[in-house]
């Protein structure tokens, strides 16, 4: 064999090592934080444009009807285990404080989620995937991933599966909520793991609160009329206002500058690119109009949100979806599109996506459920629960609910106590604002909404709310006031 064909053997090998596998797509799930279901232009946002999500939903599949939960760490939980709160009991948001004093004692959540039921990321390593994360966590009791990587001798995420856990950490980068160093961590990881299919987890901090975007950006919308906020924790009597606007420009910069990159790598033939947030926008720094109240309530301004999948080729361009989803799915769909074997232990609560996407069948499952059995007092809720099926919407109060008539999301406490049970009804298609409480006028459909209810939350082994016996509700109301 002459040394000029071994060169060229040499040069065939490398570049078959280097090239992923065109039956293994990368995978690119990109989520925020607290961005509400009418946040970008292409939902209806009025306010602004969001040119480069645009893009995204023009190449791709924009969902109508994806949900989340009302919070940040039950959605984070159920995207990385492919369970609902009510099985992993990541319920609430780690470490929040509940009122000693209310009617009802809140379920006890877990206090983490740990790598024996956050399996995502391990699925698709041991499918061959590299894999890596940048950004919020916030499924431990800390927001970031960046302090928790020296965490069991630099092992922590690894025992997650994530191979990469970028350096990006929100407190350090105050004049962006760390958009830009989240961004540089990812491409960072993509341009580095190019040789095999790889799995990437973008994890923003914001338009979460504190609300930091470039000076630049804010002067701007401050210029086209909007108020600039007057702390970075966003209270205004306007919404929306010039800082959320600025924040939601610049993420959509930094997804364009992602985007662009994939281009540039010649990977976005060969990428599916999944964005959505982890629940709906906070009300009192964004109205999510049409839809009723906003994040940490059940109604759909707290748990619907924008969901937009692109994958060239497979997912059709400028394609809708308004079947109604829900993050547990995400898991079983990476997990189809990796060639993945899903673990014999790990009972998933979602269900594959692709035939959404691919337009080539109905899913097999007719209902969602939510747990949300924990005081949110600042966000107008309390223990909870709730079913939709088809265009059906139930929630349940446990044991009280405040009565938000006459209250602004800038009122502490934000709703008027009213103690006993109660059972909403919604007809989503006719009433997407909620507005009208079906469940006297319809017992029928009421009872057998309740009954499905109530046996999901047994089959799934849901832990539930009490009644308290120290219920003072003098004491109780300045518990929340001091929160």
């Amino acid at each position: 064999m002459t040394s000029k064909l071994i060169f060229l053997l040499c040069v065939l090998c490398v570049s078959a090592v280097q090239a992923a596998p065109a039956d293994k797509p990368n995978i690119l799930h990109i989520l925020t934080d607290d961005l509400g279901w009418t946040a970008l232009s292409c939902y209806g946002n009025t306010d602004m444009a969001t040119p480069h999500l645009d893009r995204l939903a023009a190449e791709g599949m924009r969902f109508t009807n994806a949900y989340a939960d009302a919070q940040c760490s039950p959605t984070r939980a159920a995207f990385l285990s492919g369970q609902y709160g009510a099985r992993t009991g990541v319920f609430k948001v780690l470490n929040e404080k509940e009122p000693s004093y209310a009617p009802m004692r809140s379920a006890e959540a877990n206090a983490a989620l740990g790598p024996d039921v956050a399996k995502l990321a391990m699925t698709l390593r041991q499918a061959g995937y590299t894999t890596g994360i940048s950004g919020k966590w916030h499924i431990a009791n800390n927001f970031s991933v960046a302090p928790l990587q020296k965490r069991s001798d630099g092992k922590y995420f690894d025992s997650y599966g994530f191979d990469f856990a970028g350096t990006a950490y929100g407190a350090d980068h105050n004049d962006d909520k760390a958009v830009t160093a989240v961004t540089d961590d990812i491409i960072g990881f993509i341009e580095s793991n190019q040789s095999k299919p790889w799995f990437a987890f973008v994890s923003h901090f914001t338009p979460h609160t504190p609300l930091e975007a470039p000076e630049a950006l804010i002067a701007k919308h401050v210029a086209r009329g909007y108020t600039r906020a007057a702390t970075n924790e966003g209270k205004a009597t306007e919404r929306p206002i010039a800082n959320y606007l600025a924040m939601l420009e610049h993420l959509d910069n930094e997804v364009g500058r992602l985007l662009d990159r994939l281009d540039d790598l010649g990977l976005a033939e060969n990428t599916v690119v999944l964005f959505t947030s982890d629940n709906g926008g906070l009300s009192r720094v964004t109205s999510n109009l049409p839809l009723r109240e906003g994040k940490g309530a059940p109604y759909e301004g707290g748990i619907r949100v924008p969901l937009i999948v692109r994958w060239p080729d497979k997912v059709k361009a400028g394609s809708e979806c308004e079947v109604p989803v829900h993050a547990v799915d995400y898991y079983p769909s990476f997990a189809v599109l990796a060639g993945a074997a899903l673990p014999a232990d790990h009972p998933l609560d979602g269900e594959n996506l692709l035939p959404l996407l691919t337009q080539s069948g109905p899913l097999q499952r007719t209902t969602l459920f939510w747990h949300m059995p924990t005081y949110t007092t600042n966000f107008g809720r309390t223990p909870c629960a709730v079913i939709r099926e088809g265009d059906w919407k139930l929630i349940h109060w446990f044991g009280d609910y405040l009565d938000t008539t006459g209250f602004t999301p800038d009122d502490k406490p934000y709703g008027k106590l009213v103690v006993g049970p109660r059972t909403e009804l919604y007809y989503l298609r006719d009433d997407l604002g909620e507005s009208n409480n079906l469940a006297a006028d319809r017992p029928k459909k009421t009872a057998h909404l309740t009954k499905s209810l109530n046996a999901w939350l047994k089959r799934t082994g849901a832990v539930l709310p009490s009644p308290n016996p120290d219920f003072d509700e003098a004491r109780w109301w300045t518990s929340v006031e001091e929160r």
